[in-house]
């Protein structure tokens, strides 16, 4: 009994420094000075896991179609999923959210409501505590080819602290969860001849790099304008020899309101054990606003920079560029910012909650909302041969009626089973 007893308090004084390691992983209303915002205090620590799904043998994995479909904002049963926004402090340029560590990660710059969060303030948030794993749209070497659907393009990490401790994988990161992307190259001007001399990073510690230019006669005039600290920050971010090195990016971090929906990949298959058509989802990516670029190579319009909204809905550009928004008129796209392998979402999101119009008292999860589809989406792509999207071949409403045409042929497959 006594051993019984010693490894229960072992394992309780355990858990309490793993809770006090990792930030809280929602939203309470425990306020400072004893406030409670509610009759009982919601205090608990949510660290339960999905639900596993159930398994499936290759024998009776009989029938099966790859479905691609969009939850749209728009519809007010998806709302649960979009609301309520949060947004970042700004001082008109940049976020001021720069969180330094993980304690940080939940920073008042950050506003946030206080009892629950959207699911984009979820995913965004895990992705800073290095709890998912983020898979670009596309690879670096061909960026016109979007088929990060794949998880073939992943950011790869090291640690749960990467985005704290790595400077290349913080800007991989930062590229996809704040607008703006790289900052402008790291310049230095000459006073006498005019020209601009742009820093090139090589084999050499920036402080070498410094000794070299310390000959030069306009040296003092050279350094001027930015601390040693910043210059060796930047002359550190660049990845290899030969990288034009960048300044600070001017940046700010989406907030929900620029999340406009979210598509799915997902298996519609027919399980014969159970006899049942069921469905899985692969892969998520959030969708936003681009803007389109002529490619005059091409005669194609490739995609630009993410059109990010204020709190107020106008839009704006954060990448330091001049574009007026009147100028992107009937040249935006909504496109995926990145993709996210589902079960791994699962485990996160099965401890946030959404709002529940019947009672207050009791909250469904983010996870029971997608296991029991209380969403809706509308298909735009099918696997065919062609590997095509609906409107490539169907436009306007013939699309949506082919879209539900797929959903009656799937249906009509598994009345057929049992069609003696």
């Amino acid at each position: 009994m006594k051993n019984l007893i010693l490894l229960f308090c072992l394992s309780a004084s355990a858990f309490s420094i793993y809770a006090q390691d990792q930030p809280p992983r929602g939203p309470y209303n425990i306020l400072q000075g004893g406030v409670i915002d509610g009759v009982v205090i919601k205090d608990e620590v949510p660290v339960r896991e999905a639900i596993p799904y159930e398994h499936v043998r290759l024998a009776d994995y009989v029938w099966s179609k790859r479905v691609f479909s969009r939850i749209d904002c728009r519809e007010k049963m998806n709302h649960d999923l979009f609301f309520p926004y949060d947004y970042f402090e700004s001082d008109g340029q940049s976020s001021e959210y720069k969180p330094k560590d993980a304690s940080e990660i939940d920073d008042p710059s950050w506003f946030k409501d206080q009892k629950r969060w959207s699911l984009w303030t979820v995913i965004m948030r895990h992705i800073i505590l290095g709890e998912l794993t983020v898979y670009e749209v596309s690879s670096e070497a061909n960026p016109t080819v979007e088929d990060g659907y794949s998880l073939k393009y992943p950011i790869d990490r090291q640690s749960k602290n990467d985005y704290f401790e790595s400077t290349l994988y913080k800007r991989k990161v930062n590229k996809v969860l704040a607008a703006g992307g790289q900052g402008p190259k790291f310049t230095i001007p000459r006073p006498i001849s005019l020209d601009t001399f742009i820093i090139q990073k090589t084999n050499q510690t920036y402080r070498k790099f410094l000794d070299s230019l310390a000959p030069d006669p306009d040296f003092e005039e050279l350094v001027k304008g930015f601390t040693f600290e910043d210059g060796e920050r930047w002359w550190n971010s660049a990845a290899k020899e030969g990288d034009i090195v960048r300044r600070d990016a001017i940046s700010r971090f989406l907030s929900s309101n620029n999340i406009i929906a979210y598509n799915i990949k997902e298996d519609w298959f027919f399980d014969k054990e159970r006899s049942i058509i069921d469905r899985r989802i692969i892969s998520i990516a959030p969708v936003a606003r681009y803007t389109l670029e002529d490619d005059t190579s091409t005669l194609a319009f490739e995609r630009g920079s993410i059109l990010a909204y204020t709190p107020e809905g106008i839009p704006q550009f954060f990448d330091g560029s001049t574009n007026n928004y009147e100028d992107y008129k009937g040249k935006v796209d909504e496109r995926e910012i990145f993709w996210l392998y589902f079960p791994e979402l699962r485990n996160i999101m099965v401890n946030y909650y959404v709002y529940n119009d019947k009672s207050d008292a009791q909250w469904m999860s983010f996870d029971d909302v997608f296991w029991k589809r209380k969403f809706t989406a509308q298909i735009f792509k099918v696997s065919d041969k062609f590997d095509r999207e609906l409107e490539d071949f169907k436009y306007g409403v013939d699309a949506l009626y082919e879209a539900e045409k797929i959903k009656d042929d799937m249906r009509k497959w598994e009345h057929d089973v049992w069609n003696y």
